[in-house]
């Protein structure tokens, strides 16, 4: 096995050499029959080579004995000649197939496999050549039954062909072969225009679709550029915007305490608005600097929904205690991903649920989980107010609100959060609601090899 694995390597080293340089052609493939048929075709004539030898000595015709020996050591020289090129080998492998045709044309007549080999040398021509070659092949062999008919006809030697045709009866047997190598030609030649009229659209297709794939790879690039530039921007904005922030708000304080008795009802409104922009701008900047330090340091861990839904629920306690929400927590699994942030992700989407509750009715919230093949989507339903299907995607956008602050508090950035932590696993985050019918938003997190069920 090791001897033929050597053999197979050294054939095919040799014949496929030039042909490497573009395995996509339809004439790689060619060359790549070529070695096999070369690879099979030489042990093959080896094995054959010592009953052909004996037979053709006892027949009284040591010449095609000789020719016998001479095909074989061809084949050899063929197959394992690194000097030769490609062209060649294929050349000298069709000159030796006819001659060893013509051989036995002569000597054995009809009753020799010769004319069947002037039909295989058509046939592998078509495979190992342009079709172009193929069309030749047909002219040759209807040359060499020419040549043959000439031959019977003037009997300018002895032969079976001589004894057994005449003109009329072989070149009624010959017509047969013709026939049958143009049919084969024909169909072969059909055949791989269809192939090679499909590698070259795959080959178009292909080199699209990489150059397609080079520019998409090159615009995430920049856009994971732009997009990390952004962070950075907003992190140090944020961050910047506190000191002057706290100056403003300062100053504020100090006139109210100093000058609050010197100054009119005018300036006191003026004032109070001044604080409460204040305070509204400090929790927009806090929430941008929050929201620009997601995923900065993040660290990949094993994370028990189940415990830190828990820990979300203790944090929410004052708010599920003056709403009187009723809180269903399913069984959740263990997976990797950011606890922090994670975490930060479940409490964002229960407080909004006890948020966004209608008046008079206790908000009834179910935390849940279905497993797919490759995710886990986890859900976060409620009976509140609802959302409109137009706003479904304008709500995970940041600083987006659809209520007035002063019915409903916060900076309107907590969806954006959580699309952000959603994303920064690979997954997804969506709203299904409808008016007052309440909401439930869906988040999807791919599994990975440590993921399980946690306990209940």
């Amino acid at each position: 096995m090791k001897l033929w694995t050597q053999y197979k390597q050294r054939v095919e080293a040799n014949i496929l050499i030039e042909a490497e340089t573009d395995i996509k052609e339809l004439s790689y493939w060619r060359d790549k029959l070529f070695s096999r048929i070369l690879l099979y075709l030489f042990p093959v004539s080896f094995i054959a080579l010592v009953p052909g030898v004996i037979m053709s000595i006892r027949g009284g015709i040591p010449l095609l004995a000789l020719y016998d020996i001479l095909t074989v050591v061809s084949f050899a020289l063929i197959a394992f000649n690194a000097r030769l090129s490609l062209p060649m080998r294929k050349m000298l492998f069709v000159v030796c197939l006819y001659l060893l045709s013509v051989i036995l044309l002569i000597y054995l007549g009809s009753f020799g496999p010769g004319l069947l080999y002037l039909l295989a040398i058509t046939v592998f021509i078509t495979l190992i050549f342009h079709s172009t070659f193929a069309y030749w092949s047909i002219a040759v062999n209807a040359a060499i039954c020419l040549l043959f008919a000439f031959i019977i006809n003037f009997k300018l030697f002895e032969s079976p062909l001589t004894t057994i045709y005449t003109v009329g009866s072989w070149i009624a047997v010959s017509s047969n072969l013709i026939l049958l190598s143009t049919v084969v030609v024909a169909s072969l030649h059909l055949l791989f225009s269809g192939l090679q009229a499909t590698v070259v659209k795959e080959n178009q297709l292909k080199k699209q679709l990489k150059e397609e794939s080079k520019v998409q790879e090159k615009m995430l690039e920049v856009l994971q550029t732009k997009n990390q530039e952004l962070e950075q921007f907003a992190y140090i904005a944020s961050h910047d915007l506190q000191e002057p922030l706290q100056t403003i708000s300062s100053f504020v304080v100090l006139l109210d305490k100093q000058y609050k008795d010197k100054l009119d009802d005018k300036a006191t409104t003026y004032l109070n608005y001044l604080s409460q922009s204040t305070l509204r701008m400090r929790l927009l900047i806090t929430g941008l600097l929050e929201y620009a330090r997601i995923g900065r340091e993040k660290h990949w861990e094993v994370v028990h929904c189940q415990e830190i839904v828990k820990e979300v629920l203790l944090n929410l306690d004052q708010a599920i205690q003056e709403s009187k929400a009723h809180i269903v927590v399913d069984p959740l699994p263990i997976l990797e991903g950011y606890a922090l942030e994670l975490k930060q992700l479940f409490q964002n989407l229960i407080s909004n649920a006890i948020k966004f509750r209608k008046e008079g009715e206790v908000p009834q919230i179910r935390v849940s989980v279905k497993e797919e093949a490759h995710d886990w989507v986890f859900s976060v339903k409620d009976n509140g107010i609802g959302i409109e299907e137009k706003f479904w995607e304008k709500i995970f956008i940041i600083f987006q609100r659809l209520h007035p602050k002063s019915k409903y508090g916060g900076t309107g950035i907590g969806l954006a959060h959580c699309r952000k932590i959603v994303e920064l696993h690979g997954g997804k985050i969506w709203v299904e609601s409808k008016p007052t019918m309440g909401s439930i938003f869906y988040f999807r997190i791919p599994k990975t090899n440590n993921a399980s069920w946690g306990p209940n």
